[in-house]
């Protein structure tokens, strides 16, 4: 058997067709392969002989079986979860085995460490669903064990799923068994964790081709490559004393010792003293310390070696709160912005709800945030969907300026008035957050660098999680589409425009649809990066959203081309702050550019 696997896998063993071809572990020939395998010839391996694989083999044996150097690509779909942690490795090294040099591993995997994060935050029961796919409900127990109703169908266990990945523990996995260049890529479905390994190093073409950004090459180092010096122990295996350290230093500091944690990345600095990634992290030592100042010297160190997305940015977010919190302790707060008498206008503010305790709590707020400008709240407590009632609501408004607001969204900048209406003077429709450009169902899903704004979540502390999508500027204009939490502008645009109430006659998507055909009419869709909102209740990317998002998407294919529905996580940057004080000041720094 394994003669006639070697001369299948040695089919050929050189030239450009073996560029082209790639092999399929365990995903079964009625799944396709990603678009960019699209003119690739696929080979099919699989340890069940039912399902017509053109190579029968256990994928453990790939080193024994398989000859060296004989594919361009291996494809590895919600397959390595299915291996007990130690025969892992022999896979992975089976995969890296019969890779060409320039070839590379696409593995997907479920997302465990996120999985554990939202069983914990939301209270869910082990068999609780946390998502419907095609093959019905999925629940906790089958992203852990294995999807039972599987597993009772075929009789057989090598359905069950017998280890799992964060994504740390993924990359430790890859690097420990000789990968190169690793990339994280969006997920492609939900709570999932989707990675390029290559065999060494992509190219430009290969890179730009998969979409690929930066690789990681190690924890230690987000953006800046460790240098190849190892030291090789007694024991002959090869280990890296800067990772070791920087390993040591981490969990020292997920364990909330900060002093163990400073003194282990201090002797990693020692050894390589050019790592972005020790000085962001020693920084962050000393900001938990309270040492202020030597935290903003690590952090300024971090910035002088110029690392990349996200590195740079979670570098000038703990640099601002760092200042923000030293600000804090002097007594200090944040500028408060005046009304300008020439952007002193009326504002109709529109509001769609029937919780009638919150819809109390928002009108108040409102009315306190508008108190120098004559304004009104129009209620719509009956909407058929949230379209219908922002029409409804719109042919009631008295004024020019019209304000669309969420009923959970709660406005931190006591000079909300001043902020707002300083950017109505300037751009056509103004929210809070907001993208170049459109990937998806969701504003947020092309990720960096399209996003603008900030948004922040209650934490169970009382203080706030506030994703920074982008504050480098007060305004940021000409964006394509922008989130509906807070949308604002003029009532005869709006009228003009209209909420499409035909296709969005639900409560999701219908905001998105709006700013899209805004700035597709000329329009300029502009984010005030200094209005601090919070949202108090997150949104649900459930059937109902699949279903909206999927009208959205078929409404616009001809003008946007293909996007992706499923829920992808982009990296972005979201600390912790403590109370809306530290994030006024936060965001006054971020504006202000200081390095």
């Amino acid at each position: 058997m394994f003669g006639t696997l070697k001369n299948l896998f040695a089919r050929p063993t050189g030239g450009k067709g073996a560029a082209r071809r790639v092999l399929n572990v365990g995903g079964g020939k009625g799944v396709a392969l990603p678009p960019h395998f699209q003119d690739w010839e696929q080979l099919l391996l699989d340890i069940d002989p039912r399902v017509g694989a053109d190579l029968v083999c256990d994928a453990r044996a790939l080193r024994e079986s398989a000859a060296a150097n004989s594919f361009g690509a291996v494809y590895c779909s919600h397959n390595l979860e299915h291996y007990y942690r130690h025969d892992v490795d022999k896979v992975l090294k089976g995969f890296l085995h019969l890779l060409r040099a320039d070839g590379f591993a696409e593995i997907r995997v479920p997302d465990i460490g996120e999985l554990i994060k939202r069983l914990a935050k939301d209270e869910l029961d082990i068999e609780q669903e946390i998502y419907k796919a095609n093959v019905g409900s999925i629940t906790a127990h089958d992203m852990f064990y294995g999807y039972a109703p599987e597993i009772e169908a075929s009789g057989q266990d090598f359905y069950a799923h017998k280890t799992g990945f964060s994504s740390d523990s993924l990359l430790r996995a890859l690097r420990t068994n000789g990968f190169g260049e690793i990339y994280f890529a969006p997920p492609l479905a939900l709570l999932e964790l989707h990675t390029f390994a290559f065999k060494t190093k992509a190219d430009a073409a290969m890179r730009a081709t998969l979409g690929l950004g930066e690789p990681i090459a190690t924890q230690a180092q987000h953006e800046a490559a460790l240098p190849a010096r190892r030291a090789v122990h007694d024991t002959g295996s090869e280990a890296d004393p800067v990772e070791a350290l920087y390993q040591r230093a981490s969990a020292a500091f997920g364990a909330g010792d900060w002093g163990q944690a400073a003194a282990a990345t201090e002797q990693a600095l020692a050894l390589e003293p050019a790592l972005p990634a020790l000085h962001y992290l020693l920084g962050c030592c000393r900001l938990a310390q309270e040492k202020h100042a030597s935290a903003l010297q690590s952090f300024a160190r971090c910035l002088e070696l110029q690392p990349k997305y996200p590195l740079s940015a979670e570098t000038r977010a703990r640099q601002a709160l760092c200042r923000a919190r030293i600000d804090l302790a002097n007594g200090k707060a944040a500028a408060i912005e005046p009304l300008s008498p020439q952007h002193k206008q009326p504002v109709s503010v529109l509001i769609c709800s029937q919780d009638a305790e919150r819809l109390a709590q928002t009108e108040a707020m409102y009315h306190r945030l508008l108190a120098q400008v004559p304004h009104e709240i129009v209620i719509i407590r009956d909407a058929r969907s949230l379209a219908e009632g922002y029409n409804r609501a719109l042919g009631q408004a008295r004024h020019d300026i019209v304000l669309l607001a969420h009923d959970d969204a709660s406005i931190l900048s006591p000079d909300f008035a001043a902020r707002l209406l300083r950017g109505m003077s300037r751009h056509d429709l103004v929210g809070v957050a907001g993208t170049r450009k459109l990937a998806g169902g969701a504003w947020h899903f092309a990720g960096y660098p399209h996003l603008a704004g900030q948004i922040g979540m209650p934490a169970g502390d009382g203080g706030y999680v506030v994703t920074l999508y982008d504050v480098t500027e007060r305004e940021t204009k000409g964006l394509q589409a922008l989130d509906g939490l807070l949308l604002a502008t003029r009532r005869e645009t709006a009228l003009r425009l209209a909420f499409d109430e035909a296709t969005f006659d639900g409560w999701q998507l219908c905001d998105l649809d709006f700013s899209l055909r805004a700035s597709q009419a000329g329009l300029d869709c502009a984010t005030c990066n200094d209005i601090l909102v919070v949202h108090d209740s997150q949104g649900s990317y459930d059937e109902h959203w699949r279903n909206y998002a999927q009208r959205f998407l078929d409404k616009h294919r001809s003008r946007l081309g293909p996007m992706q529905i499923e829920f992808p996580k982009p990296e972005l940057v979201s600390p912790q702050l403590r109370s809306a004080d530290e994030w006024r000041l936060l965001t006054q720094h971020l504006l202000r550019g200081e390095n």
